[in-house]
């Protein structure tokens, strides 16, 4: 096991193991984050902002809603329209999903399952 740990070591250094760490955490956070939204969803109306480009050129459609505690903004890739058309234009009502006391942790939904009292 030691030779195994020096000879990684060896080829991708310490600050290859910082990043691959670094990753790992990433994806776990990533996979946490969509875990708590699929077992603890809130459901809300919310109003579409229509597609704008991002930063590295890429379009995302935005949206907003409204909870108790205020206003909030999310954005989902530009893929979602191909699943809900009418969400793309701009001021059209959007079904937004999101963590129970997390409103950041959010997104779109094409439509509320089935039993689902809205906010």
């Amino acid at each position: 096991m030691n030779k195994l740990l020096h000879h990684i070591l060896k080829r991708i250094g310490w600050g290859g193991i910082v990043a691959i760490c670094i990753f790992i955490l990433v994806l776990a956070y990533m996979q946490v984050s969509k875990n708590n939204l699929e077992n603890n969803p809130v459901y809300v109306k919310g109003i579409s902002l229509g597609l704008n480009k991002g930063a590295r050129g890429n379009y995302y459609l935005t949206y907003t809603f409204n909870t108790d505690d205020g206003s909030y903004t999310g954005s989902v890739k530009r893929g979602f329209c191909d699943q809900c058309p009418a969400c793309c234009i701009k001021g059209d009502t959007v079904l937004v999903r999101y963590e129970n006391n997390n409103p950041k942790n959010n997104d779109l939904v094409t439509k509320f399952p089935a039993g689902v009292v809205l906010r």
